[in-house]
């Protein structure tokens, strides 16, 4: 009688895993395969792990296009200063390599913006420029200063033309960020205590290699601010899903904050759109932070996939997407936490995050696919 054997398949693309060939598809390694609790691991094989670890990497292997660039090649010849703007709500740390690489060596402020929408019962701006340096610093770029900023806060029109013009020595300035990290609102706040003392006038003007008009402000008759256009969202949540589902993961007001407990072997679903699993570890008090609309429930791990497939049409735990309806769109993360007694987040780009006390845990994440991950220490503590 012929004997059947279980073939193990890698779990983002379905290929059968085999170990002879790495250039064929499904090449694993050998002792990945052959581990004894193999049946009860996930496993990805080398190409796929190879495109997801990037992904999981403070440097990810995200770019911004040839006309941006462009820009950014006129802005390191005239030695320029940057204003790098980010929203403090979806900015998980990462950032453009190609861009990362250009404007290290220029004069870079960076400003935070949509503190607005954190509790600002407590003083968090320190942790949070602490934060931001952090993670600009990873990236070999070391801002001369670190601003965070909301509609509602003291930082006035005036306030941001004195900050631009006070570190930049005669040189132009340039202000780069991604869609939606709020530089066209902080730049149309600017405008309204701003005095055109040159000859020249505000215009939109299209620079070589650029095809989209660039705003560029006069600050002397030598010297100008450019608002150079915003980065697409390729690593962010908000590009996975549909229009309506992406504005219910933005929060338009103060971001909902709620503390759940996890047990080994359950898991925390955000809608269907992501979902964090203690594999293995000590109970886990987590805080969650997403826009208010999102919901968020435990359960047992093991109820994860029935509960995923009855939430598509339920839709008991909100947002929905239909694009993510298969285990296919979405990849997995392990994170094999330290045993440091410090505060942890773990971020996904543009939904949101949990934080949590790195007591050795293990957790698995699942997140829609091509969207980027991080894990750093606290943004808020």
């Amino acid at each position: 009688m012929a004997r059947a054997k279980r073939l193990i398949r890698c779990y983002r693309c379905g290929k059968t895993l085999q170990t002879t060939d790495i250039a064929q598809p499904g090449y694993i390694k050998e002792d990945l395969l052959s581990e004894i609790s193999v049946h009860d691991r996930i496993l990805y094989c080398q190409e796929c792990y190879d495109e997801m670890i990037k992904l999981n990497n403070s440097k990810l292997d995200l770019t911004v296009g040839d006309e941006i660039n462009s820009i950014l090649d006129r802005a390191v010849n005239t030695d320029a200063e940057i204003i790098y703007v980010v929203n403090l709500f979806s900015f998980n740390g990462t950032l453009p390599n190609d861009v990362a690489e250009k404007i290290k060596h220029l004069h870079v402020l960076v400003v935070g913006t949509k503190i607005d929408l954190f509790n600002t019962k407590k003083d968090i701006a320190p942790r949070l420029i602490e934060w931001l340096t952090e993670r600009f610093n990873e990236y070999e770029i070391y801002p001369e200063h670190v601003r965070v900023t909301g509609k509602n806060d003291k930082y006035s029109a005036t306030d941001f033309v004195r900050f631009a013009d006070e570190y930049r020595e005669g040189r132009d300035v340039y202000i780069i960020g991604d869609i939606g990290s709020g530089k066209t609102s902080l730049i149309n706040k600017a405008l309204t205590g701003y005095t055109n003392n040159s000859i020249w006038s505000i215009t939109r003007t299209t620079l070589p290699g650029c095809s989209q008009q660039v705003l560029t402000i006069p600050l002397s008759n030598s010297s100008f601010i450019y608002e150079v256009p915003g980065f697409a969202l390729s690593h962010s949540v908000v590009s996975c899903v549909e229009k309506e589902v992406a504005k219910q993961i933005s929060p338009k007001k103060e971001v909902k904050v709620t503390k759940k407990s996890l047990k080994s072997g359950e898991c925390l679903m955000i809608g269907n759109i992501a979902s964090y699993h203690l594999y293995s570890g000590v109970d886990t008090p987590v805080t969650i932070y997403t826009a208010e609309s999102v919901e968020s429930k435990v359960i047992p791990s093991y109820r994860y996939e029935p509960t995923f497939n009855r939430n598509k049409d339920k839709k008991e735990i909100r947002p929905v997407s239909e694009k993510l309806s298969h285990f296919m769109d979405f990849d997995l993360f392990e994170y094999d936490m330290e045993n440091d007694g410090l505060s942890h987040d773990i971020a996904i780009e543009g939904l949101g995050w949990i934080s949590f006390i790195g007591k050795g845990q293990i957790f698995y994440v699942y997140l829609p696919h091509l969207s980027a991950l991080r894990e750093s220490r606290s943004k808020i503590e």
